[in-house]
């Protein structure tokens, strides 16, 4: 999933702002893979355990001397749309837990770049909640 410029970023209840993307990358953590004799082909796959891997980018004006760090956990909240309507407008609500906080200069602005892993709350239930919030075509 692939979300450019989406609205009312939150993490841990505090809003961010100028966020330019969110990535959420799903990832084979163990993958299972099976050959039989008559072939160079697999003829099974599974994949038992995965990963989510959350990826953003935020703008900064100015500098900040906000205190995230790896191993900082909390609800990563946002709103995006199909369009910039409201009809097909969707929250997502991931569990994240900070893993990377990176910061640079790029063409005379400050880049905040975010890596972070789902967590499931039980093992079983998806890290990435996705609600939808408006009516649809």
């Amino acid at each position: 999933m692939l979300v450019l410029n989406p609205q009312r970023v939150k993490f841990d209840g505090h809003e961010w702002a100028q966020v330019e993307s969110i990535a959420i990358d799903r990832l084979a953590q163990k993958l299972v893979q099976d050959w039989s004799d008559d072939g160079a082909f697999a003829v099974f796959v599974d994949v038992p355990e995965q990963r989510v891997r959350v990826s953003l980018v935020q703008v900064l004006d100015e500098g900040t001397l906000d205190a995230l760090v790896p191993g900082m956990s909390g609800d990563l909240v946002f709103e995006a749309a199909r369009s910039g309507s409201d009809a097909g407008r969707f929250e997502i609500v991931i569990s994240i837990v900070i893993g990377e906080v990176r910061h640079e200069v790029s063409r005379g602005r400050g880049v905040r770049t975010l890596v972070a892993w789902g967590v499931s709350s039980s093992g079983d239930t998806d890290p990435v909640v996705v609600i939808e919030k408006g009516g649809g075509a």
